[in-house]
């Protein structure tokens, strides 16, 4: 090759592997990406910053005899190029041997492209003029900061020692508001909301569920706690199973099984949850723009039924645990969906004699056995059919083995984040109390 400051990607990223070879090491692999980034920053008040960035990164891992090192670099020049590999090798040298280390061998596929191009900044401005009228409009208690329109374009090249070379462009465009409702000493918990698309958003309110969110602050400006602590019934909003989901997926990952410390080590083929409840890993989906073609390792990824009808089909084991677990790879990127049912909301809502609208949770991870304790924030108490009120210093703790077996209704709505898609879940047995 001519000069690594002038490489492709593709070029940029063999060359890494090339020269981790030549100085030794047993396998390598490289990743090397070009993000070219336009945002536009605003609050109430308008635009606090409108900017293009682009930036360079690069990663490197070399495999020294099973210890594996890693080391990642923002320029191409020479001298950087020569210090990740001093990185790389220091870490592997300093690293514990694991059989399982190595770089993986799979089909290298054509160059895909996903997205637009060029962003569409005209609509992106009227998405964000739009969401501003509507604001002063109809949500005059509502404020808003550190607030993005953005549209990302980013190409990434894979390589490794086997000869596996990956190409992946993908554009897409995000949206998120940080907001809460404040009127004289009177404030709102801070809620956000944030999603992905190939679209610009030119109607965050529909696209984002902005509207029922922000009509969820302003009537949580006078909060209440629960009258007594219950065990009720809570409706998860898909913006409180997206902050759930990820303890979900690590329970059923390849990491927990070979740990042993998932509840669901023996339950392959078994049931685990609700019937109506069926969960899915689609990477692979093409209108989503929180998918990967290949993963880390430079393996193409594929799509995944997890759970289906409340039975474990299978556990999300990436390449290197397959090699632990000597178990085939079934996944190596996650976007997790979860299938709608047929109930409405409302008719959800009406269902429930005692419980909460359970809308973001704030506390630790579960444990091992997936007991959870913390806050519930932005939620509301539901009592004989109707949401009464805001909460405030309340508590819910279960355990989501069985919130999963006591799921009694999914919703037909649901909202589509990019990186994921849920509906509402309704369920019994979670204990609710005051703080």
């Amino acid at each position: 090759m001519t000069s690594l400051q002038n490489a492709s990607l593709d070029d940029f990223s063999a060359e890494l592997v090339a020269r981790a070879l030549a100085r030794g090491a047993s396998a390598a692999q490289a990743r090397a990406s070009d993000d070219r980034y336009f945002e536009m920053q605003f609050d109430n008040r308008g635009y606090d910053l409108v900017r293009s960035v682009q930036n360079a990164a690069a990663s490197i891992t070399v495999f020294l005899d099973g210890k594996r090192g890693d080391a990642s670099l923002n320029g191409r020049s020479t001298e950087e190029v020569a210090a990740a590999l001093d990185s790389a090798f220091f870490a592997a040298e300093a690293g514990v041997a694991d059989e399982a280390n190595d770089v993986a061998a799979a089909p290298s596929l054509p160059a895909s492209r996903h997205g637009l191009d060029i962003a569409d900044r005209a609509t992106m401005g009227e998405g964000v003029e739009s969401l501003l009228a509507r604001l002063r409009s109809e949500f005059p208690l509502v404020r808003i900061r550190d607030s993005l329109h953005s549209f990302s374009d980013v190409e990434t090249a894979f390589a490794n020692s086997r000869g596996v070379a990956q190409k992946e462009r993908r554009a897409r465009y995000n949206f998120s508001a940080l907001f809460m409702a404040r009127e004289g000493s009177r404030a709102s918990s801070v809620n956000w909301a944030e999603a992905s698309s190939y679209q610009p958003f030119g109607n965050p309110f529909h696209a984002l569920g902005l509207g029922r969110l922000l009509d969820e602050a302003v009537r949580s400006l006078d909060p209440r706690p629960v009258p007594c602590k219950f065990e009720g019934d809570v409706i998860i909003t898909p913006e409180c199973f997206a902050g759930l989901a990820g303890s979900i997926g690590e329970a059923l990952s390849g990491a927990s099984l070979f740990a042993g410390t998932t509840p669901f080590v023996d339950k392959k083929g078994e049931m685990i949850a609700s019937p109506l409840f069926s969960l899915a890993n689609r990477p692979c989906d093409k209108s989503a723009p929180g998918g990967a073609d290949f993963d880390g390792f430079g393996v193409p990824t594929s799509d995944l039924e997890i759970v289906t009808n409340g039975r474990l089909n299978d556990f999300l084991i990436d390449y290197f645990f397959s090699r632990k677990l000597k178990a085939p790879q079934t996944a190596g990127a996650w976007r997790f969906t979860v299938t709608s049912g047929d109930a409405s909301l409302a008719a959800m809502i009406a269902g429930v004699k005692r419980g909460i609208l359970f809308s973001r949770f704030s506390g630790g991870g579960p444990n091992s056995n997936l007991d959870f304790t913390g806050v519930a924030k932005n939620s509301f108490y539901i009592e004989d059919g109707e949401i009464r009120h805001a909460l405030g210093e309340t508590m819910v703790s279960g355990n989501f083995q069985e919130l999963l077996k006591n799921i009694y209704a999914v919703s037909r709505e649901r909202v589509d984040f990019g990186s994921a898609s849920y509906p509402w879940l309704a369920a019994s047995g979670v204990v609710i109390s005051s703080k």
